[in-house]
């Protein structure tokens, strides 16, 4: 970030730049205390608990309408964080594990539905070939079962996605894509040290994929005739039985954990309930947000975002964060800007993110990068940045 030079209307335009400033101070006081270095992301390996088991790991959350049918809602979790291409057929879904998507039409955030994924070990045939399958739980008694998309180390494309599709316009897709989230983690990291430079616009988790479990369903079968609802996702891990449950991560908004709780309460946010944010966290977020000096009137945009910490949605307003989360939603410019004040802000990722391959169909995410494109070809996007080219 430049500072302005002094002159007509200079002092105005340092502010931005000192409220930057006050972020980085803040959030290095945080590291220093919790012995922990500054990062952001949105909730990629947001805790110590995560960090052990990438797979009940949640990265982001999504919730928009599919664009050619508004009926319809789609709903995307991605979990295993920071997935090497060249490690590809690794990445397995927990069959020890539960995946939710829990939905609320209430301003208290108590569930009033959701839906949940379950997986089976993986396993070969004698071919070699590994396979999984996911259970999905939804409303009304429906259960859907089938395939998920396995990662391949040796095919030169993406494997082709396996779509489910179950009565009553239900499609489920589980398996590898490529990450839609883009960031200048290190020009952040680095910014909040007081180097320069910091952020140059290189996306940190380019070339990487994630493991995703995406859905699409009438809005009608989770929220009924609810205009406004709100979601978030969870992660358990079972005891000797699914009725004992321990839940791994939560998920709402973006980066409101890596952001604004600090590290000695990272695990325990994770294990806490949105109905309960505003007794537990809401007083911490406030001090995070007092320490970075954000204005009084973007705090109340914030803590009405953020407490209790469930993706809202107005279905009578366009998509797009906060208003939902679209794959292609700018998310962490747009707190950053309301966090400092300053509404120029952005980490200078937005040519990538417009380079990043995005579906306007269903499973919307794109394909996951390989570790072998086709030789003499390069990998589309941000897949190059990791991108291994075979011999011809």
């Amino acid at each position: 970030m430049t500072r302005k030079p002094n002159g007509s209307g200079a002092q105005d335009e340092k502010r931005p730049f000192f409220l930057m400033r006050n972020i980085a101070l803040a959030i290095s006081a945080v590291a220093l205390l919790s012995g922990a270095p500054p990062a952001l992301a949105a909730d990629h390996r947001d805790s110590p608990s995560v960090d052990e088991d990438i797979t009940t790991d949640i990265n982001d959350v999504f919730m928009f309408r599919d664009p050619a049918d508004a009926t319809k809602l789609v709903l995307v979790m991605t979990t295993h964080p920071l997935s090497d291409p060249k490690f590809a057929s690794s990445y397995h879904y927990n069959s020890n594990a539960l995946y939710r998507f829990n939905l609320h039409t209430n301003t208290t955030a108590v569930p009033t539905s959701s839906i949940d994924f379950t997986f089976s070990p993986t396993t070969t045939d004698a071919s070699g070939k590994q396979q999984q399958t996911f259970t999905a739980y939804l409303p009304h008694g429906v259960t859907v079962t089938g395939p998920v998309t396995m990662g391949s180390t040796t095919s030169p494309t993406p494997p082709t996605p396996i779509v489910t599709s179950s009565p009553g316009g239900i499609q489920i897709y589980a398996g590898p894509r490529e990450d839609p989230f883009v960031f200048d983690l290190v020009g952040f990291n680095r910014f909040a040290a007081g180097l320069t430079p910091n952020f140059t616009g290189n996306n940190a988790f380019a070339g990487f994929n994630v493991n995703a479990i995406v859905i699409e369903l009438p809005t009608a079968m989770v929220v009924g005739s609810a205009q406004k609802f709100g979601m978030w996702g969870t992660t358990f891990t079972a005891g000797s039985s699914r009725a004992q449950l321990t839940q791994i991560d939560r998920m709402g908004n973006p980066a409101i954990n890596t952001a604004l709780i600090p590290t000695g309460l990272k695990d325990a946010f994770n294990a806490g309930i949105p109905q309960n944010d505003a007794r537990d966290f809401a007083p911490t977020i406030l001090k995070t947000l007092s320490a970075f000096n954000t204005p009084p009137a973007n705090v109340a945009i914030l803590a009405s975002v953020g407490v209790p910490d469930t993706l809202k949605i107005d279905l009578s307003k366009p998509d797009g964060f906060p208003n939902g989360r679209r794959l292609q939603d700018r998310v962490l410019d747009i707190e950053i800007q309301l966090i400092s004040g300053n509404s120029s802000f952005t980490d200078g990722t937005g040519p990538q993110q417009a380079a990043k391959v995005y579906l306007t169909t269903f499973p919307y995410l794109g394909p996951p990068c390989q570790a072998t494109p086709t030789a003499g070809t390069a990998a589309p996007g941000d897949c190059a940045a990791t991108a291994m080219v075979s011999s011809p």
